[in-house]
């Protein structure tokens, strides 16, 4: 079974990428994907390659702040944010003053409504490629622990925020997925990911398409590499 890294095509068979080839002249003259999703050549190939995709395996990349042995340990577990932030409050309680911890569980309550829940509870997020380096879109999640269902809140509230930096480091995990768990916000997501990247290997002004997926099943250990973030290093 293949691997396949759609950050940098590693993993996709030299039969698509030469199909691709074939198409250069159309990469190099659109900056948008989007424009070319007409053209039945390329359609096709988005086709073959998603269907590719499918029947293997998918990097996911999920930027975090934590205790990198916490991961090492217990890979990435489906958790509710009341658990989230209960194991927070036990394990980092100790930083904060007594007027900051109620201040916490009362932004958090106010904060976390049973609807939003629904759309975190038990559920794990990432991308698929490290585009959201570039694009500030991983920026929170590398600066503050704990990830959204800790931090969305009370990042903005004075001395609380400095201390949620300050804890455990930044991360991203690279993750083994079976794309059958994943859920995804397009059709096709992985031929279109893929054809986005070679787009821009093509053309360095072509826009990169990435999306979230996220899947109610846990990460294990073994399945995890864990890189440690540092700024201007994004070969992943």
């Amino acid at each position: 079974m293949s691997v396949i890294n759609l950050s940098n095509l590693n993993g996709i068979p030299i039969k698509f990428l030469q199909e691709l080839e074939k198409q250069d002249y159309l990469f190099y003259q659109n900056e948008f994907l989007e424009n070319l999703l007409d053209v039945d050549s390329i359609n096709d190939i988005i086709v073959k390659i998603n269907e590719f995709c499918e029947s293997n395996t998918i990097i996911g990349f999920h930027y975090t702040r934590v205790i990198p042995e916490e991961i090492s340990k217990k890979g990435l577990i489906c958790r509710t944010g009341k658990e989230i932030r209960r194991t927070f409050m036990s394990n980092w309680g100790y930083l904060f003053t007594d007027e900051e911890k109620i201040k916490i569980t009362n932004t958090w309550d106010s904060y976390f409504s049973m609807h939003s829940q629904q759309g975190r509870d038990n559920i794990l997020f990432f991308n698929f490629t490290t585009y959201a380096l570039y694009n500030g879109g991983a920026q929170r999640l590398l600066q503050n622990y704990g990830g959204e269902q800790v931090y969305m809140p009370i990042e903005s509230i004075d001395c609380i925020s400095q201390k949620i930096k300050n804890i455990g480091i930044p991360l991203i995990l690279k993750c083994k997925l079976n794309p059958k768990d994943l859920n995804t916000f397009c059709e096709n997501p992985w031929g279109n990911i893929a054809v986005s990247t070679y787009h821009r290997l093509v053309n360095s002004e072509a826009h990169q398409d990435d999306q979230d997926g996220y899947q109610s099943v846990n990460v294990d250990p073994q399945n995890i590499e864990i890189i440690k973030f540092y700024d201007k290093q994004y070969n992943y």
